[in-house]
C-alpha cells in the first residue's frame, strides 16, 4: 500500500557485451531506460527501416490470414486470446521456419486475388448495365451511328415520358423510339435520330432527366454476351476459390508468423536503444530508473552472466522526472485497475488502492446484493484467470473481478438473496437449504429498507472520514499548522454531527451531547481565526467564516455521505427486479404431462435469461457507480495525482505468450 521507492541505476559494459545485457534486461523487465543525452541520434539506419518494413508486412500478412479462418468465438471475440509458445517451439519457429518465402507466396496469391476480384467486380457491373437491354435484337457492334444516322441509348423516367413525347412532336424532330425494356419506374430506350437535330434532340433529352447509356463493343448480342460473361464469371469463381484454399491451407503457418512477428518486434525494440545509450569506442553506458526492490535481483542476474560490467545505484534528483510504482500485497493489487484508471499518483504522494479496496468492495457487493449473481461472476472470473491466455492487464481485472465477486456472495448471504427471493419459492424438500438462508440473513433490504440505507450511509461516512483523515495526517507531516487549521475542523464537525444523528436515534446517552457541541465549537473557532488570518477586510472574514463551516457541513457530511445512497438505490432495484423475475416466471403447479414439463423448461430458460439480463445491468452499474463514488467523493479529499507510469523496458508480445519449458500460466 505504498509507492515504490525508485532509485537510478547506471550500467557500463563492454560493446561486445550489449545485446547481451539488453536482452537481459528486457527478459527481467525491472528497468525503466532513459535517455541522458542532450539530443537523440535520428541517423538513418537501413537496418531499423528494413526490420520495420518487414514486421508491418508480417503484421498485414496476419490479418490478412484472419479473414479466411473460422470466425472466433463470442467469448474469444470479447476477450483477445493469445497462443501459448514454449522455449523449444519458439527456438524451432525462429530459427527453421521460412517466414519471408511465406510471404513472398502471400504477396503473390494476395495480387493474383485482387487481380480476379477486379475482374470479377467489373463482369459484375457489366452485366448489370446490360441486363436493361437483353431484349434488344441487335448484336452491339450494329448499335452504333451511320451516314447520316445516329443512335442514342438510355433510361427515361416513367413521369417524364408523356411530357418527352409531346415537345418532341411540337419540335418536329424525326427519330424512331424503341423500347427496350421497362420497368415500375424507368423505361430503357433506344433512339434512332438524324444526325442535324443532334444539338436539338440532345437539350430536350437532358431537360427530361434522360440519362445516357453507352454500352460496350462486341459482335455479341447483348443475350449473347450476358451468356458469355455468366460463363466468365463461372470460370472466375472457380479460379478463386482455387487460390482461397490455397491460402486457407498457408492460413496454417499463421501461428508462426505471430510468433516471428513478437520476436523481431523484440528485437527492434532493443536496436531502438541504441539512440539513447552512450557509446564510446569499446564500452556503452546505458541510464535509467528501477524499484529498490528489484536491484538484488538484477545485479544476481547480471553478476551470474557477464563480469565485465559496472552498475552504479543512486538516489533521483528532485528536478528529475521520476517514474511512480505502485507496490501492493497480492490481496490488494488487483485494485490498482481502479487507481489507474483515474491517474498516477505524484512520486512523494500516497498510493490509495490500499485504503479504497475494501470500500470498493463492500459498495460493489451491496450494489449488486445477490449472492447467485456473485457466484458467476465468480466462476467467470475463475473461468478466464485459469483457462485463457489472456493479457497480464486483462488477469488483472479478472483477479479484481474475483475479489468483488466474493463481496458480491458475502453481501447476498447476509440479505437473503440468492437470484432473487429463488430459495424462498423453492418446494417442502428444500427446507434445509431454506434453514440455511435464515440463518445466514442478517436483514431484509426490501423489508427493512430503512436499516439498509442508513448501513450505506455509514459505510459512506466511514469512507469520507477517513479521506480527511488521510489528509490530515499527509499534511501533519507538511505543514502542522495548515493540517490543524483546515484539516482538524473537517474531522471533528463530523465525528460531531455523527455523534449528535447517533444521540438523536439513542445509540448514544445524552451525556454526550455536552462533547458534540463542544468539539463543533472549537470547530468554529479555527475556522473563523483561518479566515480572519487569510483575509483582509471585514466583511470578507465574516463571509468566509461563515462559507467555511457551511461548507464543512453541507459539503463533506451530507452531500459526499447522501452520495453513497446510489448503493442503497441500486442494491434495491436489483433485488427488486429479480424477485419480479422469479414472480412472473416461477414454475408453479403440478407437472403431470408432457406439455407441462415443456412449459417448465422453457420458463425456466426465460427465468435463466433474466437473471442473466439483471446480472448485467447490475455488474454494470455497481461498477460505474463505486467507481464514481471512489473518484468524485474519496480521491478528491486527499489524492494528488499528475504522476507518470514506470514503463519498464521489457519484452511485450502483441499476438502470443511466451513460457520457459514446463512453466505454467499465473492465475
Amino acid at each position: 500500500m505504498a509507492i515504490a521507492k525508485i532509485k537510478k541505476i547506471e550500467i557500463i559494459g563492454l560493446e561486445k557485451d550489449k545485446e547481451d545485457i539488453l536482452v537481459l534486461l528486457q527478459e527481467l523487465g525491472v528497468v525503466e531506460l532513459i535517455n541522458i543525452q542532450q539530443e537523440v541520434s535520428t541517423a538513418y539506419s537501413p537496418g531499423l527501416v528494413s526490420a520495420d518494413a518487414q514486421l508491418l508486412e508480417i503484421e498485414e500478412a496476419i490479418s490478412f490470414f484472419a479473414s479466411f479462418q473460422e470466425r472466433a468465438g463470442l467469448l474469444e471475440g470479447v476477450i483477445k486470446l493469445r497462443p501459448l509458445v514454449y522455449e523449444r517451439q519458439l527456438d524451432e519457429v525462429i530459427f527453421r521456419f521460412d517466414y519471408q518465402g511465406l510471404l513472398n507466396k502471400i504477396s503473390n496469391l494476395r495480387g493474383d486475388l485482387n487481380n480476379l476480384l477486379h475482374e470479377k467486380e467489373r463482369l459484375t457491373q457489366e452485366r448489370l448495365l446490360l441486363m436493361p437491354w437483353r431484349k434488344l435484337d441487335l448484336t452491339l457492334d450494329e448499335i452504333r451511328p451511320t451516314e447520316n444516322c445516329d443512335i442514342f441509348l438510355g433510361v427515361l423516367n416513367n413521369r417524364h415520358h408523356s411530357n418527352l413525347k409531346g415537345e418532341l412532336e411540337k419540335e418536329n424532330i424525326k427519330l424512331f423510339v424503341e423500347v427496350a425494356n421497362q420497368d415500375k419506374i424507368n423505361l430503357y430506350l433506344l433512339i434512332l435520330y438524324i444526325k442535324h437535330d443532334f444539338e436539338r434532340l440532345q437539350a430536350i433529352l437532358k431537360n427530361h432527366h434522360f440519362n445516357f447509356i453507352v454500352l460496350p463493343k462486341s459482335e455479341l448480342t447483348v443475350k449473347d454476351k450476358l451468356l458469355d460473361i455468366n460463363s466468365k464469371s463461372l470460370i472466375l469463381d472457380d479460379q478463386i476459390q482455387d487460390i482461397k484454399n490455397k491460402i486457407i491451407e498457408l492460413s496454417k503457418e499463421r501461428f508462426k508468423l505471430m510468433v516471428i512477428y513478437d520476436y523481431l518486434a523484440n528485437v527492434v525494440r532493443r536496436r531502438d536503444t541504441d539512440r539513447i545509450l552512450t557509446k564510446q569506442q569499446f564500452t556503452f553506458s546505458l541510464c535509467g530508473w528501477i524499484r529498490h526492490r528489484d536491484i538484488r535481483l538484477l545485479e544476481r542476474k547480471i553478476s551470474s552472466k557477464l563480469k565485465d560490467l559496472a552498475i552504479f545505484i543512486s538516489d533521483p534528483q528532485p528536478d528529475e522526472d521520476i517514474p511512480t510504482a505502485l507496490e501492493n500485497a497480492p490481496a490488494v493489487r488487483p485494485f490498482e485497475v481502479v487507481t489507474n484508471l483515474y491517474g498516477q499518483p505524484i512520486q512523494n504522494g500516497l498510493d490509495p488502492t490500499g485504503f479504497l479496496a475494501p470500500f470498493f468492495a463492500i459498495s460493489f457487493g451491496f450494489c449488486v446484493l445477490d449472492a447467485g449473481y456473485g457466484l458467476i461472476l465468480f466462476l467467470i472470473s475463475l473461468f478466464f484467470l485459469k483457462k485463457r491466455q489472456i493479457s497480464e492487464y486483462t488477469k488483472n481485472f479478472f483477479r479484481f473481478f474475483k475479489y468483488l465477486s466474493v463481496a458480491t456472495i458475502i453481501a447476498g448471504l447476509v440479505t437473503g438473496n440468492f437470484f432473487g427471493d429463488l430459495i424462498s419459492r423453492l418446494p417442502e424438500p428444500f427446507a434445509a437449504i431454506k434453514n440455511i438462508q435464515r440463518s445466514l440473513t442478517l436483514f431484509n433490504p426490501i423489508e427493512n429498507s430503512l436499516m439498509f440505507l442508513g448501513f450505506t450511509l455509514t459505510i459512506g461516512f466511514v469512507q469520507i472520514w477517513t479521506g480527511v483523515f488521510i489528509r490530515f495526517m499527509r499534511n501533519l507531516g507538511r505543514n502542522r499548522f495548515a493540517a490543524f487549521i483546515l484539516d482538524l475542523p473537517t474531522l471533528l464537525v463530523q465525528t460531531s454531527l455523527l455523534m449528535l444523528v447517533l444521540i438523536f436515534f439513542k445509540f448514544l446517552p445524552v451525556s454526550m451531547l455536552k462533547y458534540a457541541i463542544v468539539s463543533l465549537c472549537v470547530s468554529a473557532l479555527m475556522v473563523i481565526f483561518y479566515q480572519i488570518k487569510a483575509n483582509r477586510q471585514l466583511s470578507l472574514k465574516i463571509f468566509w467564516s461563515i462559507f467555511g463551516i457551511y461548507s464543512i457541513i453541507t459539503g463533506n457530511f451530507l452531500a459526499d455521505t447522501l452520495s453513497f445512497s446510489r448503493i442503497f438505490a441500486l442494491g434495491l432495484t436489483g433485488s427488486l427486479l429479480g424477485m419480479a423475475i422469479n414472480t412472473m416466471l416461477f414454475p408453479k403447479g403440478p407437472i403431470n404431462s408432457f406439455f407441462a414439463l415443456l412449459a417448465v423448461a422453457i420458463a425456466a430458460l426465460m427465468m435463466f435469461l433474466g437473471h442473466i439480463l439483471n446480472l448485467g445491468i447490475c455488474t454494470l452499474g455497481a461498477y460505474v457507480h463505486t467507481s464514481r463514488l471512489q473518484y468524485l467523493e474519496f480521491f478528491t479529499k486527499f489524492f494528488e495525482s499528475g504522476g507518470r507510469p514506470f514503463r519498464s523496458f521489457r519484452k511485450e508480445n502483441k499476438y502470443t505468450f511466451w513460457l520457459k519449458d514446463g512453466q505454467e500460466m499465473e492465475v
